[in-house]
């Protein structure tokens, strides 16, 4: 059965059903987009943070290594053997030894090295072949025979990974080095897992050091490196699988004096990560497919009970059709539906009482008339425009804010401002902001307007009639009426929205909004209440009287500006002499 022909209480039931299963698609859609995504970003922060735990606990061993070479290296005992190399009668390698190894169990450091003041190794503990060769190229020893000081460096000795301090021995020249060394190895990374959650791996291309990965595993370690030192730095990789999980990967580079750059590779499961999401997910389709049989149900019901007056409706129809103009549907509704059927038992009335004149009468229908609305919308993009500005200030405020107390302050600042605001949306203006005690209004912007200086002028003429009813009922309420100045100027500006992404606003910026404030500085000067500029004025027409003009001095400006006073509208005047 095609769809144009099914019955209504199907079309409602499908429709229904359709609307119940796109919201519950949906909801799990938007669920798995949302929680999915927070489990990433929860994820990447983890992984992050695993990092800045490395390098703190890079530093934190680096420090106390360091803290312990130069207590040592201080010490009075260690400088008597270290000077025993300088006489070959005395000299005892096996005494160097049996120092360092000492040290190294009171330390509880994995390496200790004695080399002299040229870098020649003396003693190694534990025993190294090589006593007696130059360490003077090896870092970080390197490092502290040139500088003389202290130098730390993170190398390789004998296929492990070490973190090694060199600090001179003085006596009071340096008689030697001495250097110590904690290694990097499984230990280190299986305590930052424990840690952090997140597994651990010191690697470079070639070779894994340390991780807390199972030895069957760390082979994959060395085939993803490659891949995740092609993506961005610092950013997280594609999930990858290991084993039956899948990891997100961050590579961070590691200082390190050694043949390959060496990288930690800190990896926290994906899969985890989204454990709440599918339980989630798993509870909201129980609870959707209840709501959808539940939905279903009452879709039925509905359906039927929309379905059966239209039936029956249909069915009086089909009898008027057929030219029995006697009957009529049964109303026993009160709502739209039972309208209907009263609205068809009137129709059918009337035809009932006309069918004389139907032969003779047509029914002519009235085709509707369409009109196109077009869409005045604030540009997205910055604009020049030819605007006018007004600026308002209160003559006197700070005088009028320390006789009042806040609460009436505020209410009468307020009051002012309904008038203000009234009397500048009533020429189609824009309140930009208010400016303590006054108000900053634009006329042809967002909507450009021809005739914008005259609007802003109408304004302010507006706004001085409603300041005048306004001090009456301040004088009422035993307070002082308010004085005020303002002043206009037209000019081109850029508009647009102004201010970073999570908060603009719609502005103007341009040399004439400064110049309109300066113009309404000028009228406490001028002794004027409505100033306008040059600008303004040569465009008024003889719409309004103008006053007094004057060409002088603002602050910012080289060139003095041409004010002119407005007193009011000439069709006022005339009404007046009349």
């Amino acid at each position: 059965m095609s769809w144009s022909r099914a019955s209504l209480r199907s079309k409602i039931f499908v429709a229904f059903a359709t609307l119940v299963l796109g919201v519950l698609v949906a909801t799990l859609g938007l669920t798995q987009l949302v929680v999915g995504r927070d489990a990433a970003r929860t994820l990447n922060r983890e992984l992050r943070t695993t990092g800045q735990v490395f390098e703190s606990l890079l530093q934190e061993r680096a420090a106390r290594l360091q803290s312990n070479s130069t207590l040592l290296a201080s010490d009075f005992a260690l400088k008597r053997v270290f000077a025993t190399h300088f006489d070959p009668a005395t000299y005892d390698a096996e005494t160097l030894a049996s120092a360092g190894l000492s040290y190294r169990q009171r330390l509880g450091v994995e390496l200790v090295w004695m080399a002299d003041e040229t870098g020649t190794l003396l003693a190694a503990s534990p025993s190294r072949a090589q006593t007696g060769e130059s360490l003077a190229t090896f870092s970080p020893l390197k490092e502290a025979l040139a500088s003389q000081s202290a130098a730390s460096a993170i190398v390789q000795i004998d296929g492990r990974l070490y973190q090694v301090v060199a600090v001179p021995v003085l006596g009071p020249d340096v008689i030697g080095f001495l250097m110590l060394g904690q290694v990097i190895d499984d230990a280190v990374a299986a305590r930052l897992k424990q840690d952090t959650h997140s597994d651990i791996s010191f690697l470079t291309a070639s070779h894994v050091f340390a991780s807390s990965w199972s030895a069957p595993s760390r082979p994959r370690l060395l085939v993803l490196l490659p891949r995740l030192l092609a993506a961005a730095p610092r950013e997280l990789a594609r999930p990858v699988a290991m084993g039956d999980e899948r990891f997100v990967s961050l590579t961070l580079p590691v200082a390190a004096q050694m043949p390959e750059p060496l990288y930690v590779l800190v990896q926290g499961s994906y899969d985890k990560a989204l454990a709440p999401l599918h339980t989630l997910q798993w509870r909201i389709a129980a609870i959707g497919l209840v709501a959808l049989v539940m939905a279903l149900l009452t879709g039925l019901l509905l359906a039927g009970n929309i379905s059966g007056p239209v039936r029956t409706l249909v069915a009086a129809m089909e009898e008027v059709t057929r030219g029995n103009l006697r009957h009529r549907a049964p109303v026993e509704r009160h709502d739209e539906l039972g309208f209907l059927a009263r609205a068809f038992n009137v129709m059918v009335g009337g035809l009932q009482e006309k069918e004389h004149i139907k032969d003779t009468f047509g029914r002519f229908v009235s085709p509707d008339v369409a009109e196109a609305v077009l869409n005045d919308r604030v540009p997205l993009a910055g604009e020049r425009l030819e605007v006018s500005i007004l600026f308002q200030d209160i003559r006197g405020f700070s005088a009028l804010s320390e006789s009042l107390d806040p609460a009436t302050l505020l209410q009468v600042l307020n009051q002012f401002f309904t008038e203000a605001v009234a009397a500048v949306e009533a020429e189609d203006g824009m309140v930009k902001q208010f400016t303590g005690d006054g108000v900053m209004a634009l006329f042809g912007a967002p909507r450009p307007y021809a005739d914008h200086p005259q609007r802003a002028v109408r304004a302010a003429l507006g706004l001085v009639a409603r300041l005048t009813h306004l001090n009456a009922q301040l004088r009422n309420q035993g307070m002082p009426p308010l004085r005020i100045g303002v002043g206009i100027h037209a000019g081109e500006v850029v508009a647009g929205l102004i201010g970073p992404d999570k908060r603009v606003e719609y502005g103007v910026v341009g040399e004439p909004v400064n110049l309109a404030s300066r113009v309404e500085e000028l009228t406490k000067e001028f002794g004027a209440t409505i100033l306008v500029s040059r600008e303004i004025a040569q465009r008024l027409g003889t719409e309004f009287l103008l006053g007094r003009t004057a060409t002088l001095a603002v602050k910012g400006k080289t060139r003095p500006v041409e004010v002119t006073e407005v007193l009011g509208r000439s069709d006022a005047r005339a009404d007046s002499a009349a």
